[in-house]
């Protein structure tokens, strides 16, 4: 038992470093998981978050080194939060309305979505995403010039926030985050970078 939980501690580790959070919410209602399939990096936070009805979140197979959960999903628990902690594919459902209504949902998890680039940095930059248009996938480059929190979050045209990115204190440098908009629908989006004092937003199109 013991050295079954040390390994595990040892699998979070090591996915987990160098990893930023992002965060990708799944809709409870009507008997559906919405989005699902959820296309997640390791370190990416799901959060289950409920619109109607009595369900449950329940893992029915995970990779290895993955926790494995049982939540419920109900007007007085409206939502739950899940950190990926290991690449691979996650199955859950809801124990009341999964075999019956097919109530299931997937997530299909990625060892990695940011990276440091080794390049030289003058100054605080957000640079246009590419490609653009885009389906499914882009990269957005910023650069840090100093050791800074960052956050870089996804918004709608209308400027409802609808997901993060990045959001941890960096060391100076050149950084890559990949995008994917497999869960999202045709149209204009907005990303914004906030690095300490310095903040700057650009556009990006998703064409499906």
């Amino acid at each position: 038992m013991k050295i079954k939980l040390i390994f595990s501690l040892l699998m979070i580790m090591l996915y987990t470093s160098n990893i930023f959070s992002t965060t990708r919410i799944v809709t409870v209602q009507s008997y559906m998981f919405t989005p699902t399939p959820l296309n997640a990096f390791v370190g990416d936070t799901v959060k289950w978050s409920w619109i109607n009805g009595t369900h449950t979140t329940t893992s029915l197979n995970v990779p290895m080194g993955a926790i494995a959960w049982n939540n419920p999903i109900d007007a007085s628990n409206t939502s739950f939060i899940y950190v990926i902690t290991a690449p691979g594919t996650y199955n859950y459902e809801c124990t009341f309305h999964g075999q019956i209504f097919g109530m299931t949902g997937v997530i299909n998890t990625q060892a990695t979505g940011i990276k440091q680039i080794e390049t030289v940095v003058s100054k605080f930059e957000l640079n246009q995403n590419y490609p653009n248009p885009f389906n499914p996938t882009t990269i957005i480059n910023f650069n840090i010039p100093q050791k800074s929190f960052v956050t870089l979050k996804l918004y709608d045209i209308s400027g409802r926030e609808i997901g993060t990115l990045v959001n941890s204190e960096l060391n100076n440098g050149g950084y890559s985050v990949d995008f994917n908009g497999s869960n999202y629908a045709s149209g204009i989006y907005i990303y914004k970078l906030q690095a300490g004092n310095f903040t700057d937003v650009k556009k990006m199109t998703l064409i499906k």
